[in-house]
């Protein structure tokens, strides 16, 4: 029987179809081969980085959770991270090639899942490919020896979780235990989640299985109660160095704002996808995303809140990456609508005229606000080590830094690289206050810049320091070092320090402090 001219019009529009799709699919494959040899090359650590390695080491060599070794002091903002890389760390004792393969691993099964799996359609999986390939922030924390790549796989996840179709307890247990995990990670991403989260849980009214939820968030829930315990706080030392700084808020606003004009500045992909996706997940048709949306705005307000970052686009990486997950489960009606987001990027990328150039550039802008890959990735790109150019530690020997090898006391700003490579016998004291207990509680100097809050040193600290007697000249402040070292120095189990914590936690000493703040 013939076929008719309907049909064999309806036949050859499936196969069109059909084609597209395999075209697209193998589109989508070039793309994400594109992507793995631009993270390879990009490939660097950060300074920063380094100050966790150096608690790694000191954990990993038996000396405990500790920058210094001789006080129990949280200075990373990233458990969860830094006991994956200690897990490693101990097989291998070489950090810089470790940390480097499980950021290229992690980032890479973040962008598969979310390609592969997370992704409606073919034409889904290329447009997500391409904005993640152009966006620099996402590239240059893909890797960095940051917490970033773990935040990304945690992220996509929870989404895989979120828009599945497992049973309502199982769901339940899974999405608070991602939670949970993206806590001990870095405590403020969970922003980009709480309002899906949230919803989820009060929309079918699953608060009713709270006990599932306490399941979930039972991992969060023991490490807060071993960082009360262990340190003495709930807060890693970093948030109360950077968020006790004494500078008036407005001015943290105004920096705050200036870390988006800088950053859109060196990347306008970033922050026109974010906002585009944003406006997307506005329409009818996509307002089930709008939670995410939700999570993305509120985490833009805490970057401001907190004055942005010295690091220009790594606050943005992770609300990007929810961006791109809304753009992987939005249904384009029209190829038409695909085809423009693509040219979009395109052509944004053209008229920044920004690329991924590896030499090396000082400058730091006006703001304070650098491109931390081009300083570093010089020493520390991976490509470059691979060659034998250049080492993390062959650099950090040379200049100055030379000077501290081998001495058992030293007072500096930029600690990463320095302390690692000074061994645990070095006390280090960090003007940033980033590792110190008692300056992250105190102001910084009226000059500043964003991420680094200087501290001055209280008369007879340093000696305090050296010595290990309280020879601080302020007598309240002295007082007051004296509940820290306690808390931080004190028999983990003594009665007296457990009350001390309790005091310093509750606000009982803060009367300490004030007559050092009227001084300043």
């Amino acid at each position: 029987m013939n076929k008719t001219k309907e049909n064999i019009y309806s036949e050859s529009k499936v196969l069109k179809k059909e084609h597209l799709e395999k075209n697209l699919f193998y589109l989508s494959l070039c793309l994400f081969l594109i992507y793995v040899v631009l993270l390879i090359n990009t490939a660097w650590v950060s300074d920063d980085a380094y100050i966790t390695f150096r608690t790694i080491d000191n954990f990993v060599n038996g000396y405990g959770l500790r920058w210094n070794i001789v006080e129990r002091v949280q200075s990373y903002t990233h458990p969860l991270w830094l006991f994956l890389l200690s897990a490693f760390y101990f097989f291998t004792n070489e950090i810089f090639f470790t940390s480097l393969i499980i950021s290229i691993t992690l980032s890479l099964a973040s962008v598969l899942i979310l390609v592969f799996k997370l992704a409606v359609a073919k034409g889904n999986m290329v447009l997500v490919l391409f904005s993640v390939i152009f966006s620099k922030a996402f590239i240059d924390y893909s890797t960095s020896g940051l917490e970033n790549p773990l935040t990304y796989l945690l992220l996509v996840l929870f989404a895989c979780i979120y828009f599945s179709n497992k049973t309502a307890k199982t769901k339940i247990i899974f999405l608070s235990v991602l939670s949970s995990l993206v806590l001990i990670n870095r405590m403020d991403t969970f922003l980009l989640l709480l309002p899906a989260y949230s919803y989820y849980i009060l929309k079918n009214k699953y608060y009713k299985n709270y006990y599932l939820i306490i399941i979930g968030f039972s991992p969060f829930i023991f490490w807060e109660l071993f960082s009360l315990v262990y340190y003495g706080f709930l807060f890693p030392n970093t948030a109360y160095a950077k968020l006790n700084t004494g500078i008036d808020k407005s001015d943290l606003i105004i920096q705050g704002f200036r870390y988006f004009y800088s950053s859109f500045k060196l990347d306008p992909v970033t922050l026109i996808v974010l906002f585009l996706l944003t406006f997307l997940s506005t329409l009818k048709d996509n307002r089930k995303f709008f939670p995410f949306t939700i999570g993305i705005f509120f985490y833009l307000l805490y970057i401001i809140w907190i004055g942005g970052d010295f690091m220009s686009g790594r606050f943005f990486s992770a609300p990007f990456l929810v961006a791109v997950i809304i753009l992987s489960k939005i249904k384009f009606n029209k190829s038409i609508e695909s085809i423009s987001f693509i040219l979009i990027i395109v052509l944004i990328e053209v008229f920044s005229q920004k690329s991924y150039h590896l030499t090396k550039n000082t400058e730091i802008n006006l703001n304070g606000i650098c491109d931390e890959r081009l300083y570093y990735y010089p020493n520390t790109g991976l490509i470059l080590n691979l060659t034998n150019k250049s080492y993390p530690n062959s650099w950090v020997y040379d200049g100055q830094n030379l000077k501290i090898m081998g001495t058992k006391f030293s007072k500096a700003t930029g600690v990463g690289f320095m302390g690692f490579y000074s061994g645990p016998d070095c006390h280090i004291l960090d003007l940033l206050a980033l590792n110190d207990p008692l300056l992250a509680r105190l102001p910084s100097l009226n000059s500043w810049r964003v991420g680094h809050y200087k501290r001055e040193l209280p008369d007879g600290y340093e000696e305090t320091l050296k010595t290990g007697h309280n020879q601080i000249k302020n007598t309240n402040l002295a007082k007051y070092y004296d509940k820290i070292f306690l808390i931080t120095r004190g028999d983990l189990w003594d009665w007296n320090r457990i009350r001390e914590i309790w005091k310093i936690n509750t606000g009982q000493y803060s009367y300490l402090l004030k007559d050092y703040f009227n001084q300043k």
